[in-house]
């Protein structure tokens, strides 16, 4: 097959692939075939014909372990039948999978390959591979020998003189074979394991179980402890071993040690979200376990049966057809060879494999060349790398010309890391490399960059506002790097449905419900610290104090021609002029007998008006009643001017406005304004929950009424509902505020109620919290986040006219506000005018009627004699001289 210039020449031959499968059609390793044989080596790939992959499912197909060898081989022989696109006599080229004994012995048999995934097969009901005493020649095994994970253990027991133990592990004796694998080992290196097994039931019993397991820890004053579940995606026993043990608060203490083991390695107990549900982030124990890989490589596709390294029995697979076609040997072979491709996969060697070094032993066919690594996921130094663990194989040594062989020391395998020296990435302490950070989109918190023309913004850099500000502040002194991501629905959070009294049977959405999932490590924003939020989450300290105010539309001016009236109300203006004319009145009756009258009710009249308007008049009163008078209607003179002169200036200088809406008792009143609120929101539930006989639920039912018209999805829709008009909105008087001075229609009226926090929302018990607080406390004493307040809100004013009008050194007054005045003087000027000009009209009709007997006398004047008219003349003359 290879040629002299060392080309590669050869034929294609059959090779299929048995895929051991849980029942028809599930085979989860298919894709990870798929995958590396695409990638494989072209010259290698012509030699194989195109990969055929079986299903082999072991409970209606194989029918293990019920069957006996002819049914087993009857089925595969059938799957190749039905599934293969090959001649039927070819077989199975290699299996893959879990180990199953029955299937073992007619593989070996046959000569076939079997790639071992997993000890035991996917019913967990037949012979484990960790007792077998068989010495198997067919098996390759990805997963490493279940005794050396238990012999790592045990080195780490010796290594710390510990001398007994707990063991706390399934009933099932098919179940536990690990664990009684590793009490085996414990009692040959003279450690006691004290046994306790716990049987598979309801959660209710197995929790009593598990507190009296405890209860006798305590009184044998055991502090090692050690969780074996082999299968503990089926027990859920390490976690329910954890939350009953911090019942009794042997988390909390420093002197206990729990020792984790897990064969399946997902150690779903201990995963992050498990972590933060159940509150292990508060251990100050130790939870030790041993892992194939570090937690950077962040895996997941550890489970039980075919899911352990299932890309690297894939990998293996296509890799040793390379070893196969350039071995010397095969070179006169034209048909497949399963003992050639046996001794290929035990030559396989993988440096950066997703379960870290591969390589076999070349007669065993076991894992060899591989590391465990200790993790302690407890207290601050959670999920950090204490030690590493490696399998070295006894060796000869010589010494003065004597060759003896060297048995290892658990010293010599087992190495404790200092965790200052870690390199990076080993111990990456509380934070992921990138932390999903929860937002909502709420100005000015959180908003949208504007985009210069032809610049499009990417991931982070999308965003802006006080919220990012302060985010990238906190990461950039805690030392980690985040991911903005938004909330579901753009939602702070509340409960999506009722299910009891309890919030945490509730589904919660928003900010809130993505924390829980674990979709994101922080939830940042205008978010407020509530009693019901903070009964299934986490908050730090407060961020911002805020509460809940109204936005209104801002009430426009009203224009009035008379606004020179509006100093004083319609009912004094009405007691002025009747005082007045009462005085006109007494004054009339003081004087009214008099000998020398002055007082007549026209210059009465005159006087008084005079008086008021401070003018005076051209005589003054003589008696002393009416000089008393005088006095006191001049006192009240100057009270009343002086008092509208005050007046009158400042409502000279304020805009006459619409009537607003000033607390929230004038908006329960007013029905002719339409009532918002952000849905799903602590206002929303401030206000729902509220007493029925108080102003807040009757503002409740109000915005409730119409199938919940006055609930709106954020903030944004709610401003832009008060700028529509007619409208009011309640919320957070922090986003109110900024309403008002970014966009000119709204006003931020009332005191604020309900006085909360904004804080940073974080999972229950995260060990961060602490340090998160720090910080916190540390950029307020700084003056950061005062800083960043003073950015977002009062340097972003565009509409405060009150601010504007403040900082002006002069008031400028223009025709509207004296308009009125203007038109009473010119009504007096009219009514002067046409008093005038009635006055001319009547004394020209008097002159009319007076004009005949003028006449008259005038033409009998003619008639008189010579005599007469001089006579009459000079009469005349002395009576005019006269």
């Amino acid at each position: 097959m290879v040629s002299v210039d060392g080309s590669i020449q050869c034929t294609t031959l059959d090779f299929v692939i048995g895929i051991l499968s849980p029942k028809a059609g599930d085979s989860p390793l298919q894709k990870d075939f798929d995958a590396f044989s695409t990638v494989t080596n072209d010259k290698v790939s012509k030699c194989f014909s195109t990969p055929n992959s079986v299903s082999l499912n072991v409970d209606d197909v194989l029918q293990i372990p019920k069957s006996g060898w002819t049914e087993i081989k009857h089925g595969i022989d059938q799957a190749i039948t039905f599934q293969a696109n090959t001649k039927t006599d070819v077989g199975l080229s290699v299996v893959v999978g879990p180990f199953y004994q029955n299937l073992a012995m007619i593989l070996e048999h046959h000569g076939i390959p079997y790639v071992v995934t997993d000890y035991t097969g996917f019913d967990w009901s037949d012979i484990s591979l960790v007792d077998s005493k068989v010495k198997w020649k067919n098996i390759v095994e990805v997963r490493p020998p279940m005794k050396e994970i238990n012999g790592a253990i045990v080195d780490y027991f010796i290594l710390k003189n510990w001398e007994s133990a707990v063991m706390i592990m399934p009933e099932h004796p098919r179940e536990n074979q690990e664990c009684q694998n590793l009490a085996h080992q414990m009692v040959e290196h003279n450690i006691s394991p004290i046994s306790y097994t716990l049987r598979y039931q309801k959660e209710d019993k197995m929790k009593e179980s598990t507190d009296e397991v405890l209860r006798n820890v305590q009184l044998l004053e055991q502090k090692k402890i050690v969780i074996c579940s082999p299968r503990d995606d089926k027990y859920n026993l390490i976690q329910m071993v954890l939350e009953q043990a911090k019942l009794f608060r042997m988390l909390v203490d420093e002197s206990f040690s729990f020792f984790i083991l897990d064969p399946s390695v997902h150690l779903k107990a201990l995963s992050e979200i498990n972590m933060y549900r159940t509150g292990l982030f508060t251990a100050k124990c130790e939870l030790l376990a041993y892992r194939y890989t570090d937690i950077s490589n962040n895996s997941n596709n550890f489970q039980t049966g075919y899911g352990y390294g299932a890309a690297d029995a894939a990998q293996i697979i296509n890799e040793a057809k390379y070893y196969y076609i350039t071995d010397n040997d095969s070179t006169k072979i034209n048909t497949f060879s399963k003992e050639i491709y046996l001794k290929a996969l035990k030559n396989v060697r993988i440096a950066g494999g997703e379960t870290g070094y591969v390589e076999f032993n070349k007669t065993t066919g076991s894992r060899i060349g591989y590391s465990l690594s200790l993790y302690n996921y407890g207290g601050a130094n959670l999920f950090s790398k204490i030690g590493e663990w490696q399998k070295v194989e006894p060796y000869e040594i010589e010494e003065n010309n004597i060759t003896t062989e060297y048995i290892p020391q658990p010293a010599d395998r087992l190495t404790f890391l200092d965790v200052n020296e870690t390199e990076a990435g080993e111990s990456r302490g509380i934070f992921r490399d990138v932390e999903p950070v929860v937002v909502v989109l709420e100005e000015p918190f959180v908003m949208r960059r504007p985009e210069p023309k032809g610049v499009k913004f990417k991931g982070n850099d999308q965003y802006e506002g006080f919220t990012i500000d302060l985010l990238d502040r906190i990461s950039k002194d805690l030392k980690f790097n985040y991911k903005i991501i938004l909330s579901p629905n753009n939602e702070y959070g509340g409960p999506r449905t009722d299910r009891g009294r309890d919030p945490s049977d509730a589904e919660w959405g928003g900010i809130v419900g993505a924390i829980l999932a674990q979709n994101a490590t922080l939830g940042m924003g205008a978010i407020s610290i509530t009693s019901q939020r903070q009964s299934v989450i986490d908050f730090s300290l407060g961020v911002v104090s805020t509460g809940v105010n109204i936005l209104i539309t801002k009430p426009e001016e009203v224009l009035s021609i008379f606004q020179f009236l509006t100093p004083f109300s319609l009912e004094l203006w009405m007691a002025i002029i009747g005082s007045s004319f009462g005085v006109s009145i007494l004054y009339f009756v003081l004087d009214f007998r008099s000998k020398q009258r002055m007082f007549t009710l026209k210059s009465t009249l005159w006087f008084c008006l005079g008086t008021l308007l401070m003018k005076g008049s051209e005589f003054s009163p003589k008696k002393t009643s009416q000089r008393i008078l005088t006095t006191g209607f001049l006192f009240f003179v100057l009270i009343t001017v002086s008092t509208y002169t005050a007046n009158m200036a400042a409502f000279l200088t304020k805009k006459n406005l619409e009537e607003p809406v000033d607390s929230f008792e004038q908006l329960a009143e007013r029905d002719d304004i339409q009532i918002y609120t952000v849905e799903n929101s602590a206002t929303m539930n401030f206000l729902k929950t509220s007493s029925e006989s108080s102003v807040y639920h009757q503002i409740w039912e109000k915005i409730a009424r119409d199938n919940n018209k006055g609930l709106v999805p954020n903030a944004t829709v709610g401003r832009e509902k008060v700028e529509d008009g007619s409208a009011a909105f309640i919320f957070d008087s922090m986003i109110n505020l900024y309403s008002e001075k970014r966009y000119c229609r709204t006003q931020s009226v009332s005191a604020p109620i309900l006085l909360q926090e904004h804080g940073i929302a974080i999972m229950n018990g995260a060990p961060f919290k602490s340090q998160l607080n720090i910080e916190l406390l540390v950029l307020k004493e700084e003056g950061f986040i005062q800083a960043l307040r003073k950015k977002w809100w009062e340097n972003t004013r565009e509409c405060d006219e009150d601010f504007q009008s403040r900082s002006s050194k002069q008031i400028e007054f223009d025709l509207q506000h004296t308009a009125g005045v203007f038109i009473v003087g010119s009504f007096g000027l009219g009514a002067a005018l046409m008093l005038f000009i009635c006055k001319k009209i009547y004394v020209l009709g008097q002159r009319d009627s007076a004009f005949p007997a003028i006449r008259k006398e005038e033409n009998s004047s003619n008639e008189r004699s010579p005599e007469e008219k001089l006579i009459y003349g000079i009469t005349e003359g002395k009576q005019s001289t006269v």
